[in-house]
Formats: C-alpha cells, sequence, structure tokens
C-alpha cells in the first residue's frame, strides 16, 4: 500500500469500561496483554474522561466533537439524527468503506443510511438467551447486577458474533481505505461471564473498593445503596464482584487481540490507525454501588481508558497524562483521515500531543448529566416488574428517578488535575481535593476555608457552559 493513500481506521469500543482495568496503566491485577502490547506500539492515554456518564449521550459527543447540552443529546432516547454531521458521515462522504458492527446507542434508524456503509449487530433471540441462561443467584446479589458464571465453556453471544462479524469482513478484502467501529457489549453490567474468565482472579487477592461513606455524598447514592440491597454484601461479595468484572474485561482483551491478529494476518495492520477506548466507566462496587448513574461523576464513572496507535507516528512517551476528553477523539480521527470538519465543534486533536509538539492541551475537564421533571423525553421507560426477564434488573433504578427526580436532577461538573466540583439543579454539590483525596471520599462543600476555591471553579464552569451552550451552523443566510 502507497503511503499516500489514506490510513484504515479500527475503532474498538468497550461499554462500560473503567479506565484503571488495564494492566498498562498499572492495575498490578487485571490481565490484558493484547490491549498493553498495543499500548506500547501506540500511546496510552492515563487521563481521559467522558463527557457524560450514560452510553448514548457520551457517544453522540465522542463522534460530534459537541458537547451533549449542545444539541440536546442528554438522554438514551435521542441519538444522532439524518441531518446532523458526525465523524462516520465524513469518513464515508470521503470515500472511506464505514462498517459498523454491535451495539448502537448513537444512530437514530434514519441516520444509519447517511452515516455508515453498513451496519449489523443487534440483538437477537440467541444473544437473548445467553444473557437469560446464567444461573440463578443468591438473594442477596438479585439486585446488585451481578449474575456469576455464565458456564464452562465460551458463550456465543453479542460480542463473539460481533468478532465473527469483523473476522468475515476483513477476510472479504474490503475496499480501503475502511473504518471499523466494533462497538461490544461487555464489560457492561450484568457482572456475568463463561470460564475461564471467571476463574482467572482470585478473589483474596482483589484489593478493597472505595468504602461507602455517603453521609456527605448527593442522595441518589444513598437511595441506590440501600434500594439494590448493596447494604447488605459483604466485603467477599465486593471482590467476587469485582474479579467477574475483572473476568469480563480479559475477555474483551482477548477479543481485541483476535481482531488485532487478524488485521496482521491480512497485511492491513501496519497502515491502520486503532483506536481503544471506553465511553464511561462503572461502579464495580466502589462507594458500595454497581452500575452507573445518570449524574454520578466519580473518576470510576467518567475515567476511561484510552490507547492510540497510528502508522507513521511514533509518540515521544509511552503514555501521556495530560486531560483529555473524549471528545478530542473526533478532530483526532478526522486529522489522521486528512478531513476537515464541516463545522465548528469542541474537540482538540491529540496529535500534536502524542508527537510531541506541545505539553499544553486542556487545563479541565467538563461533564453533563440528568434531565428535568419538564423533560419526560428523557426519563428511562419504566419497568414493570423487577421480576421481568433481562430488564427487571433496572426496575429499581427507574423507580428511583421517577419517585425522586432530584436524584437525576440536571448537574455539570469541572475537574482540574487537583480538584473536581459538581453543581446540581438539586441536590448536594461535591468539592474534592483530588491531590490529597483521590478517592473522592471527603466532600469539602460544607467547609468555609474552601469557600474561594469553590467560587473559582464554579466560575469557570459557568464561563465554560456560556462558551459551549450551543453550537451554530456554518451556513450564513439571511432573508431581506
Amino acid at each position: 500500500m502507497s503511503s499516500e493513500k489514506k490510513p484504515n481506521i479500527l475503532i474498538f469500543m468497550p461499554d462500560e469500561m473503567r479506565a484503571d482495568s488495564l494492566a498498562c496503566v498499572g492495575n498490578p491485577i487485571i490481565k490484558t496483554p493484547n490491549l498493553d502490547k498495543v499500548g506500547k506500539e501506540g500511546v496510552v492515554f492515563t487521563n481521559c474522561f467522558a463527557v457524560n456518564p450514560v452510553c448514548a449521550p457520551s457517544r453522540c459527543s465522542t463522534f460530534t466533537g459537541l458537547y451533549p447540552h449542545c444539541s440536546g443529546h442528554r438522554s438514551l432516547y435521542y441519538l444522532l439524527q439524518p441531518h446532523e454531521e458526525n465523524l462516520f458521515k465524513f469518513l464515508k462522504n470521503s470515500g472511506y468503506y464505514v462498517r459498523m458492527i454491535g451495539r448502537n446507542d448513537l444512530f437514530s434508524k434514519k441516520a444509519f443510511k447517511t452515516s455508515v456503509s453498513k451496519r449489523t449487530g443487534g440483538f437477537s433471540k440467541v444473544d437473548l438467551k445467553a444473557f437469560l441462561d446464567s444461573p440463578p443467584v443468591e438473594e442477596r446479589f438479585k439486585k446488585s447486577f451481578y449474575s456469576g458464571k455464565k458456564g464452562e465453556k465460551l458463550v456465543k453471544d453479542l460480542d463473539y458474533s460481533i468478532i465473527q462479524e469483523a473476522l468475515e469482513f476483513l477476510d472479504s478484502n474490503p475496499p480501503e481505505p475502511f473504518c471499523l467501529f466494533l462497538a461490544l457489549v461487555y464489560p457492561h453490567p450484568p457482572y456475568s461471564v463463561e470460564e475461564p474468565y471467571f476463574s482467572m482472579y482470585d478473589r483474596q487477592k482483589i484489593p478493597a473498593p472505595i468504602p461507602p461513606k455517603l453521609d456527605d455524598k448527593p442522595h441518589f447514592m444513598k437511595e441506590m445503596y440501600e434500594s439494590y440491597n448493596l447494604n447488605l454484601l459483604s466485603e467477599e461479595d465486593k471482590k467476587e464482584i469485582i474479579a467477574t468484572y475483572y473476568g469480563m474485561v480479559s475477555r474483551v482483551d482477548d477479543q481485541f487481540g483476535t481482531i488485532i491478529e487478524k488485521f496482521k494476518e491480512k497485511n492491513y495492520y501496519n497502515h491502520t490507525a486503532v483506536f481503544f477506548f471506553g465511553d464511561h466507566g462503572d461502579y464495580t462496587t466502589d462507594y458500595g454501588l454497581t452500575e452507573k448513574w445518570p449524574t454520578g461523576f466519580q473518576d470510576c464513572l467518567i475515567k476511561v481508558p484510552l490507547i492510540i496507535k497510528i502508522p507513521g507516528i511514533k509518540s515521544h512517551k509511552d503514555s501521556i497524562s495530560n486531560l483529555v476528553e473524549t471528545i478530542d477523539l473526533f478532530p483526532t480521527m478526522l486529522e489522521i483521515a486528512d478531513l476537515k470538519p464541516e463545522y465548528t465543534h469542541f474537540g482538540k486533536s491529540l496529535i500534536p500531543l502524542i508527537k510531541g509538539e506541545t505539553n499544553e492541551h486542556r487545563d479541565s475537564v467538563f461533564a453533563v448529566g440528568g434531565y428535568l421533571p419538564r423533560e419526560p423525553q428523557c426519563f428511562e421507560v419504566k419497568i414493570k416488574s423487577p421480576d421481568l426477564p433481562l430488564l427487571g434488573i433496572y426496575y429499581d433504578k427507574i423507580r428511583i428517578s421517577y419517585d425522586d427526580p432530584s436524584t437525576v436532577s440536571r448537574s455539570a461538573m469541572i475537574r482540574t488535575k487537583e480538584w473536581k466540583y459538581v453543581d446540581r439543579i438539586e441536590g448536594k454539590e461535591e468539592l474534592y481535593n483530588l491531590k490529597s483525596d483521590p478517592q473522592e471520599l471527603i466532600n469539602l462543600i460544607d467547609v468555609h476555608n474552601y469557600k474561594e476555591t469553590k467560587a473559582k471553579l464554579k466560575e469557570e464552569l459557568l464561563r465554560w457552559y456560556i462558551e459551549t451552550s450551543d453550537n451554530a451552523p456554518m451556513k450564513k443566510e439571511r432573508a431581506l
């Protein structure tokens, strides 16, 4: 392949994967050899943050370079529309063959046609059966999102199907340049995985999670803790959940390795830009909680893994610790494809950082979440019974938001290297000194000595909100 041709692009995106679930970021327990290897060939970003703690808003932002509040993408139910520009539409219109395989949470039905060349990978009856085949768990686990061991051998679920379709795509000699977007389900709860991953981690060696000290925290955390019966779990139970989640991550790592080996076998690897990142994280028993929450901004929820390997560009460092946002991936990928977006956005290309052309990027990162009672279209659809197969596990999560809408009230976060501040329309504000309290255990919001710090961060958050409140179209039109 000549160097003049545009590189292929591989986007491998697991769902709900925490930033600290990679060996290459310093986790001494986890086993992720395939990701670690690609990280050494490229670069690992150790401070990448999602701009929303929920799937759809985060993905819409990542692939448009716009924050969730810029165009109303703040819920699970408003996805990208046909008229909206996005990374994949730009790639497709410039000659890339865009193949999307896996779960969605990004495009509305009509938007697929304008943005991707082909998309497959929705849930099938076989996939649903794989979910339902998990054995029953003990009573105390029923609301915890823990489902335990799926079986003694490989489960042919949605992620398995995604990988198989990707291998078939690569074997088909696809037109180049192509963009292959693989959107996996794992390690999204329920926490459940088959052997050998289920038993891969010694429960006794799992470190204790962040403790549930919730008296100074926003009240949704205590509601989750009690409604999910998480207050009934022992430290051993929590380590069981963490070990299972780690097994799910290692399964993702193996599947990633399978795809990378196929890229090498088909001689695509050396001229393919590889992006591995998550859409948001997961509590995984930190603070005594599981899964996620639409207005939770702890690092375990918004800090995500990011590995990038770009052909022809060697990073000047093995890892980069600058604060970056997932919306920065949008201009980075466009730059790799030698494209310029046809609208203004808020992402900042990571290429200068990777090349070592600059040591500066962002002083602060931001995230938003939640909705208001006047926005019923944003609230998740009610679930009739906690005993409903597959969906019943979300019964209490959704019930809490309807019983007390303040638990999901619109909120915004600013985070620097040293401080984190969260403002809310309703509910407890939060302020943490991340240098002295990296686990965000002690909420300083009511401590008088930090009044000036809070005011400064609040002013910066307001300024950011004003600057990013919308995104004006490029077209100039005036009727006289």
